[in-house]
This record gives C-alpha cells, sequence and structure tokens, in this order.
C-alpha cells in the first residue's frame, strides 16, 4: 500500500522488512543473485539447460559451446569452442541454434572448432553475466545481455595478435547447417555483418538469420574463411549449402584494456539488427547493460516471494522460476515494419510442451503478456495461413506431437477469461485447424489411423493412440473459442466431435488385471495388438501407437471428459484403485508432459488428499542439480513453481487443483497492484494433506479455485497435516474406520462377504455432514440388491436410506446414492436381502447444510 509506506519513517519501514518472513529472499542479497545456473546443465534427461545468461523472454541468449554438449550446447566437463548468441532451453531432440560463434583467441587465427578449443577456468554462471578465463589464451570472456543484443567484455593478454574469429555457419556440437552464408566486414567502422540461411535445426524450415557486431577498437588485420580457404586481408565470403563460413580480426590489446563487442541477432534483416544494436546498446558501457539486466531479473524474480525456505530450497525455487522465464521469446521488435504493431513471440519448444503449465503460470503472473502471447499467435496464423504447435525461428513446424495445440491454448485462455483477444479472430486460427488441418481421416473416420499419412507424410511422431486423443481434445478448445465467438452451432458441433475419443476406446484390453484403454486403431477399424505397456516410459524410448507415450500413459489424457473417463474405466472407485497402481507401479512417466495432470485426478473423486501425496511424490523428483527430463523451454520449471505454490492448474477449465504448499508463504504480485498472499501453517514435506483451506477468510467449499479468484488477489490459506482425510470439503470421500476394512482400502478389488440381517459400520472422530455414499461391486456377480443405510445419533440408529431391486450394470461398478444432509460420526450398511453377497466399497460423501 503506497500511502501506508510513504506514511512510515524509514526506520520503521527497515524493521518491518527485516521482520518480514521473506527477509532472506528480499533483502540479504538481490534476486538476481538467486537463480543457481548450474541446475539442469546435464543431458541424459536431467534438463538440457543454458548456463549463459539471457533477459526475461529475451530475443537472444549468448552461452558458451562445447564439442560434445547437451542439446543446449554445452557440457560442464569439456573445453570451450567459443560462445554463440541463440539459443534452445531444454528442448530434446535434433538440435537447434548455437548460431553465430565467438571465439576469442589469441596467436594464428584458427577456424575449426578442435584447433582453438580452450580449457575453462574461474567460471561463474548467473542470471546477469557470465564469465570465464580461457586458460589456453589466459583471456577473460564476459558477457551480459539486453533483450536483443549482447555485449562482451574480452581481456585479452598483451598482445598483437588478439583474434576474434566468428563461425557463421556453425550449429549446436559446431555441425554445419547452412544452406547458405555471407559475411562482410567494415574494418575502418570495426563492424562485422553476416547472415546465414540456416537448415537442419529441429524445426526442418531454412530459417534466415543476421548478424551485426561492432568492436570499440579497430582491428589490424582481418580475413575470411571460405570452406577450407584461408583468405587473408579478404573482406567479404559467401558459400553455398554445407559450405563453411567465417572471419577473423584481429587487435593489439593490453591486459588493461578489454576489448568490448556488442553483436544483435536478427529474424528479419541486417539493417534490423543493426537498430536494434544501436537502440539497445548506444555505448560501450557493459556495467550499464549488467545492471539493467540486473533490474529485469530482480523485477521478474520478485512476482513471487517466498519464505520459510532453507537457503538451497530457495535458490531452486528462483531458478525453477528463472528458467519458467526464457521461453517464448519476445521478437516483437524484430519484424518488417509494416508488422511491428503486433506482438511477435517466437521459439514455442513447443505448445505441445508448454500449454499445460508455461501458459497457465504465465497466464497468472503476466496476464498481458499471456494475452499479447495469443495474439500472437493469431498473427503468426496471418502472416503463414496456419499458426503451429511448434514455431522456431520465426518459422512454423507442423510437428504432429498430438495435435494442433495452439487450439489447447487458445481455449484454455477462451475458459480462463483472458482479456485484451478478438475471439473471432482467434476463431479464425481454430476453425482453420478444426476444419482443415485435421483431414481426411479424422474427419472422416474421427479418429487417426495406424499408418495414416495426414496431417504430413511420414510424421513418425503422429500415431494413432496419441494423435487421435490429442485431436478430440483439440476439439474441445476449439469449441470454447467458437462459443466466445459467438458460433455457436459450430461449438455444439466440435463439442460432440470431443467425444471422439471413445473410437479408439477399447473395452477388451487388459493389462495388470485392469481392462479399457486407448488403443491405436488402423483405418479398417481393427485394433492394433499393442501391448499397453509398451513404448515410451521414460526408460525405452519407442513411439508404438503413441508419441512419447504407452496405453497406461495415455488413457489418463481424456482431461476435457474425466466423468467419462471414470467411468470408461469402471467408476469412481475403480479409476481410484487403477490410478494408484499406476503411479505405484511407474506405469506413469511423471517426468513427461502426458502425465502432468495425471497425478492431480483424484481430486475428480473427491480424494484431493490422494492428489495431495502423489504431488508430493511427484516433487521428489526436481533434484537439487536437476529436472527430472528435458525442461522442455519452461513446461518443467513451470510444473516445480505450481508444485511448490500448492496448487495445479486443472487443464480444459478455469480451475486450479489445491494441493498444498510445502512452506509457509509465498506472495504473488499480480498485474495492477493486487497480491495474492498463499499461508501455510503447519507446512513441511512430511505434512502433505490438506486439514482445512479458506481464501479471504471465507472456508473453500472444494479443492479448487478459479482464475478469477486467483487474478482478484487476496489471502489463500491452509492448514496442512500428516493425516490425510481431515478436509470435509463439500463432495469429498470421508476417512473412516470400518468394522469391515475392505469396504474403505480404496478397490473394487476386495470385498466383503456377508448375508441378510449383517451389516458394517463406519465411525470418524466426530459428526460430519453427509450428502450422499457410494456402494461398489467387485469382479464377481454376487450384488448386493437391497439394504438400509443409517446413521447413529448417540442412543439409535437413524434410517437415511432404504433401497430395494438394485442393479449395477457392469463389474466393479460404483453407484452414488444422494442423503438429505445429516451430520452423524457413525454410519451403518445393513443387508436385507441375499447370501454371500459382495460389496467392494462404500464411500461417505461429505456435503454442505447441515443443522
Amino acid at each position: 500500500m503506497p500511502g501506508l509506506r510513504a506514511s512510515l519513517s524509514p526506520l520503521l519501514v527497515l524493521v518491518l522488512l527485516a521482520a518480514s518472513p521473506a527477509a532472506w529472499a528480499r533483502s540479504d542479497q538481490p534476486l538476481y543473485k538467486l537463480p543457481a545456473l548450474t541446475v539442469g546443465l546435464g543431458n541424459d534427461n536431467e534438463g538440457d539447460t543454458i548456463p549463459g545468461p539471457t533477459r526475461p523472454n529475451g530475443s537472444i541468449h549468448p552461452s558458451p559451446e562445447t564439442p560434445n554438449p547437451s542439446n543446449a550446447g554445452y557440457n560442464a566437463a569439456e573445453p570451450i569452442s567459443g560462445f554463440a548468441q541463440l539459443h534452445s532451453q531444454g528442448s530434446g531432440g535434433v538440435t537447434t541454434y548455437g548460431t553465430f560463434l565467438l571465439s576469442p583467441q589469441v596467436g594464428p587465427a584458427q577456424f575449426d572448432e578442435a584447433a582453438h578449443l580452450s580449457p575453462k577456468a574461474e567460471e561463474i554462471l548467473a542470471a546477469d553475466a557470465y564469465s570465464v578465463r580461457l586458460s589456453r589464451y589466459d583471456t577473460r570472456v564476459e558477457v551480459t545481455p539486453a533483450h536483443y543484443a549482447a555485449i562482451y567484455r574480452l581481456t585479452y593478454p598483451d598482445t598483437d595478435q588478439a583474434q576474434l574469429v566468428f563461425d557463421v555457419t556453425r550449429k549446436v556440437g559446431g555441425l554445419v547447417a547452412s544452406d547458405q552464408a555471407d559475411i562482410k566486414l567494415f574494418p575502418a567502422e570495426g563492424k562485422v555483418v553476416g547472415h546465414v540461411k540456416a537448415k537442419g535445426y529441429w524445426n526442418p524450415a531454412l530459417i534466415d538469420i543476421w548478424f551485426v557486431a561492432k568492436f570499440d577498437q579497430k582491428p589490424t588485420a582481418w580475413g575470411v574463411f571460405d570452406k577450407q580457404d584461408r583468405k587473408a586481408g579478404a573482406i567479404e565470403g559467401r558459400t553455398g549449402p554445407d559450405e563453411r563460413l567465417g572471419a577473423w580480426q584481429t587487435f593489439k590489446t593490453t591486459g588493461d584494456k578489454p576489448l568490448l563487442v556488442k553483436i544483435a541477432v536478427s529474424f528479419t534483416s541486417a539493417e534490423t539488427a543493426e537498430a536494434l544494436l544501436d537502440r539497445e546498446i548506444p555505448d560501450w558501457s557493459f556495467d550499464r547493460v549488467r545492471q539493467e539486466n540486473q533490474a529485469a531479473w530482480n523485477d521478474r524474480l520478485g512476482e513471487i516471494e517466498v519464505s520459510g525456505l532453507s537457503e538451497p530450497q530457495t535458490r531452486r525455487f528462483y531458478t525453477a522460476l528463472y528458467h519458467a522465464s526464457t521461453h517464448p521469446r519476445d521478437r516483437s521488435l524484430d519484424q518488417p515494419a509494416k508488422e511491428l504493431g503486433r506482438p511477435n513471440w517466437d521459439d514455442h519448444y513447443t505448445l505441445w510442451d508448454t500449454y499445460r503449465t508455461l501458459f497457465p503460470l504465465m497466464s497468472v503472473l503476466r496476464p498481458s503478456e499471456y494475452a499479447a502471447n495469443l495474439n500472437s499467435l493469431i498473427h503468426t496464423f496471418d502472416k503463414f495461413g496456419a499458426a503451429d504447435t511448434a514455431i522456431i525461428g520465426g518459422q512454423n513446424y507442423h510437428v504432429g506431437q498430438g495435435g494442433d495445440e495452439v487450439d489447447n491454448v487458445l481455449g484454455e485462455a477462451a475458459l480462463r477469461g483472458a482479456r485484451g483477444v478478438n475471439w473471432t479472430d482467434a476463431w479464425r486460427v481454430t476453425h482453420f485447424n478444426a476444419f482443415e488441418r485435421r483431414r481426411p481421416r479424422y474427419l472422416e473416420s474421427g479418429y487417426f489411423g495406424v499408418g495414416d499419412l495426414s496431417p504430413e507424410p511420414n510424421n513418425q511422431r503422429a500415431k494413432s493412440g496419441s494423435s487421435t486423443l490429442g485431436f478430440a481434445l483439440n476439439d474441445y478448445f476449439a469449441a470454447q473459442v467458437a462459443a466466445k465467438a459467438g458460433h455457436a452451432d459450430e461449438a455444439e458441433a466440435l463439442t460432440r466431435r470431443s467425444q471422439n475419443w471413445r473410437k479408439i476406446w477399447n473395452s477388451d484390453t487388459e493389462s495388470d488385471g485392469f481392462k479399457g484403454f486407448l488403443m491405436p486403431r488402423y483405418p479398417d477399424g481393427k485394433f492394433q495388438d499393442v501391448d499397453p505397456k509398451q513404448g515410451w516410459d521414460g526408460k525405452v524410448h519407442n513411439n508404438v501407437g503413441y508419441y512419447e507415450g504407452t496405453a497406461w500413459i495415455y488413457s489418463y489424457g481424456v482431461l476435457h471428459d474425466l466423468p467419462g473417463l471414470v467411468e470408461a474405466m469402471g467408476g469412481r472407485v475403480r479409476f481410484n484403485e487403477r490410478l494408484n497402481h499406476a503411479l505405484d507401479a511407474g506405469l506413469i512417466d511423471i517426468t513427461n508432459e502426458p502425465s502432468f495432470a495425471t497425478p492431480w485426478l483424484f481430486h475428480n473423486l473427491g480424494r484431493a488428499d490422494l492428489s495431495s501425496y502423489w504431488a508430493g511424490q511427484v516433487f521428489k523428483h526436481f533434484t537439487d542439480t536437476a529436472y527430472p527430463g528435458d525442461e522442455d523451454a519452461g513446461a518443467m520449471s513451470s510444473n516445480y513453481v505450481f508444485n511448490r505454490l500448492g496448487l495445479f492448474p486443472k487443464l480444459g477449465s478455469d480451475l486450479f487443483y489445491l494441493h498444498g504448499p510445502r512452506h509457509p508463504r509465498s506472495l504473488i504480485h499480480l498485474e495492477g497492484g493486487k497480491t495474492l498472499e498463499i499461508l501455510a501453517q503447519n507446512a513441511g514435506a512430511d505434512r502433505p494433506y490438506i486439514a482445512a483451506a479458506s481464501l479471504d477468510g471465507k472456508p473453500l467449499s472444494g479443492p479448487f479455485v478459479s482464475q478469477g479468484q486467483l487474478l482478484a488477489g487476496g489471502v489463500l490459506s491452509f492448514t496442512m497435516s500428516d493425516k490425510p482425510g481431515q478436509w470435509a470439503y463439500d463432495g469429498a470421500v470421508l476417512t473412516t474406520e470400518a468394522s469391515a476394512p475392505a469396504l474403505i482400502d480404496g478397490k473394487t478389488s476386495t470385498v466383503w462377504t456377508a448375508s441378510a440381517g449383517q451389516s458394517a459400520v463406519f465411525t470418524r472422530s466426530a459428526a460430519t455432514c453427509l450428502k450422499a455414499y457410494t456402494v461398489s461391486v467387485g469382479a464377481e456377480e454376487a450384488d448386493p440388491t437391497a439394504w438400509r443405510f443409517s446413521g447413529f445419533d448417540g442412543k439409535r440408529w437413524v434410517k437415511l436410506d432404504q433401497r430395494r431391486g438394485e442393479r449395477f450394470d457392469h463389474r466393479h461398478a460404483t453407484r452414488t446414492f444422494a442423503l438429505k444432509a445429516k451430520a452423524y460420526a457413525r454410519y451403518r450398511l445393513e443387508l436385507t436381502a441375499g447370501k454371500a453377497i459382495q460389496v467392494a466399497e462404500v464411500e461417505l460423501i461429505a456435503g454442505t447444510g447441515c443443522h
């Protein structure tokens, strides 16, 4: 509150800040110093992050390169070959970028990377700058970025052979990645201009990229590397496909006067690169750029204050928030002049990864940037006639990992009430995808067939199991955009089409005793004979019927029709049993995006306590040094941030699951000046369960909060416990003790066998309001048909419900029976007909309104 702060004395302000629970993070050192950029550097599913610095969502990302790197370009155990200006973060598969390598050297200029590798010393990785000494050349290299440009400070020894070599045609790993390239030197101006039409990136499109570099000293000599030829004194060069191109500048240096180099990169033109360079770094002040970078990260990381954590835990949190702030890249000023009025966000690796957690996090922390990204997707559509799942280097890539995830991003935004978007324009994008991109097989048959060559030929990522589900999800989200734009008929048609997941649901497929899975299906209608456990499981990376998954993994992906999925899997108790088994047995790869939402599905069964437990298990996969898999351009780090805060996005809605924080306090600074404070009494890793929750002092009726509630700010309070089931929210399955334990073990594979006149009693420590109960049956057809359900008022059993002639439609079925809300501490189910009857489970469903 600015007015209150202004009225306090400076001394009192200092006292209050020192007493704040966030004092360590906010006062002891600036926030920009907290991210540990060593986290996630490893390859092989450890993160593939980048050691070099960038601005929040910055376009340029300078970073050191090594010869046998991770996908990001760096291996901490290897010598340095130079410093490239563009990188992707956390992406697997084919490498991208590592573009425009700058290599400081001493002695004759060397172009081949193996000839100029240098051991390193005194390496410092930080959000505001990267610094290292190249031992071979006794040269200190420092770099700090602006948004589109960066400035290097190169401290050579005393020498007249200080070299600066540029490699124009390489990419990560030192590979040649060029369809054509050119370079021109301006020695009298201290400037170099280069261009590459890059190829062989993860995005298979040819990508034009330009750079302009300027020096604060004039070179004494120069030349061009043209393929294998060394052309001393040459000032320009040009090469064709798969031909190398570079240049060198020679300087006379002294150890007390660094050479300053500033460089900008553009996907539009050399003129744009130079204009951006002059705009952002008009002078030669390395320290000014660094201080601006520090301020930018203090602002970005300051969006969330956390307290009550140890120093390592605090650093780990801000490292994740940092990594969640690098992609996508804001390149709105790097466009042709006629397009400069529209947002241009780039390097989506890919929306299949980031729509699940990164975009929901952005929707809370920065709604204006969220809207800019949505409008950028519309802008991309207008430029290319399509907006694809991957947009890399300014070019579309219809990658086909699942479907058309642009629909998911736009549809989720419509559900979450995103402002500043023209939904009629958004509908143009999703309409094209829904009625053109999903041709022909999906629109004809309602599913994507095994071996189908649409939407593009020979796409190893497009699989019947995952793509059919992906398109059904896309239809659901496109329906939300249609409704928002006022197209009710199309919205209704797409909602019906979103049920196409049922066309690949094979109720006869069985695995580990559970039946019913999403299975690949041939165009002739037959299901492919695939073991539901076969495929990509985090260990064996084999795309059999599914992209990066298995039938076990993808069968939990029907996030837009959870009631239908629960019923298809046998009902709520059978679903609960099956999901627990899947997670216990490691059949769910919680280190990969298709399973991000799976551990939270227990919420939809009234078992938020189980979600809280499994959220804690997910959290254990994030170590002090690594992510559990590729970081994937902010997907994994935003997953971490949500998990730490105690909430998680419920995709296909405007809600967030609540599972409870593991630290006492978080303060989120929302756009517009409001704050959301998240408090957790008794928080700790050994107390994962919510015992109570309230918003602004009012008890929450369920384990969800809406987008609107979060953005309105206020105080979200939790009481945490080491015991599950204490929070009796509306719809919760109450935790009880039972005279027949098989009835409360969450399974339909175990049963209580009894005859008429026998009863089971359920006891809680205190009277709790009850609005319904459920009865489940097991694998054998020995179902109850008649029973009486009662509550004990302290003197007698009061009949609450009486049933006769009841039937269960299938094995393992669960039926729900509503009650007039009553509150008792003891309840009883008494069988009134039959012999050797088998009852698998009885759930007591909490309600509100009891007196």
